[in-house]
């Protein structure tokens, strides 16, 4: 389904804020990913306006450089991996402590990850290490492995999200996350196979490494009961009907302002 009207505002305003184009046609027109585009600059521009004090973002075409001032931002229009350095690549949002320049991140939409089945998994919006990002793009493209620090899923349907869909995404998560290393000696969260670029720190339970980070189904209908209590046990973030209940869509972004204020603990 498109955009609701007060959506497409605040996805053209958030555009023009960081001063991109933001007329015509600005979101992609396939299945889902006018959503997942609005998402993506929702939590973009949530740490723009409440945490520039220590936090800068800007928009990145697909080789790493700064989107020009008018042009078009190139939101992603299907799954893929992250694509070898390009400017016609899908661009990104770049998010970097001002003070701590090691605390650099990549937000991205439709990326595939693998997980330790080695199966690909699409997650809608998600966010990686910079340091990984740039390994991955710089060698010729590729897929990051390990659990992001962020991983939104995008359902743009109405009614009653199932209790399978919150499993698919449970699922998902057990196989992206390192609970066991890939290589022996190696102790991190996330990895790319180019370079044996890594970053963070492991866990040994599942649980411990899901409450480390931004996890939920955004939905433009509801969710079933027992879809909830599995989410909630496993800190997947359920938020609802999220064009006309405004509260819901600020809840993931509280979530996610709260993951980059720990994100030195990650």
């Amino acid at each position: 389904m498109a955009l609701s009207i007060a959506a497409e505002t605040e996805l053209r305003n958030t555009l023009r804020a960081f001063r991109a184009a933001h007329s015509g046609m600005v979101a992609p027109t396939g299945e889902g990913k006018a959503l997942e585009a609005w998402v993506l600059m929702k939590l973009a521009n949530t740490v723009s306006l409440q945490m520039n004090r220590f936090w800068r973002v800007s928009l990145r075409k697909g080789d790493g450089t700064n989107l020009p001032a008018g042009s078009t931002f190139n939101f992603p229009s299907q799954r893929s991996r992250i694509q070898p350095s390009s400017a016609t690549a899908p661009g990104y949002v770049l998010i970097e402590h001002k003070i701590h320049t090691d605390r650099r991140f990549e937000l991205r939409g439709s990326v595939q990850w693998k997980g330790r089945s080695d199966a690909k998994h699409e997650i809608d919006v998600s966010m990686l290490p910079a340091s990984i990002g740039e390994a991955i793009r710089d060698n010729g493209g590729g897929y990051p492995h390990g659990l992001p620090l962020v991983a939104v899923e995008c359902k743009d349907k109405t009614g009653y999200g199932p209790l399978d869909e919150t499993r698919q995404t449970l699922a998902r998560m057990y196989d992206l996350v390192l609970v066991t290393q890939p290589i022996p000696g190696w102790s991190c969260r996330i990895f790319e196979t180019n370079t044996h670029t890594r970053w963070g720190r492991k866990s040994s339970r599942y649980i411990a490494f899901f409450q480390k980070g931004t996890f939920g189904i955004v939905r433009a209908g509801q969710f079933q009961s027992g879809a909830t209590t599995l989410a909630g046990h496993y800190s997947i973030g359920h938020y609802r009907t999220v064009y006309t209940i405004p509260n819901e869509i600020n809840r993931l972004q509280d979530n996610f302002r709260d993951t980059l204020s720990r994100v030195a603990s990650f």
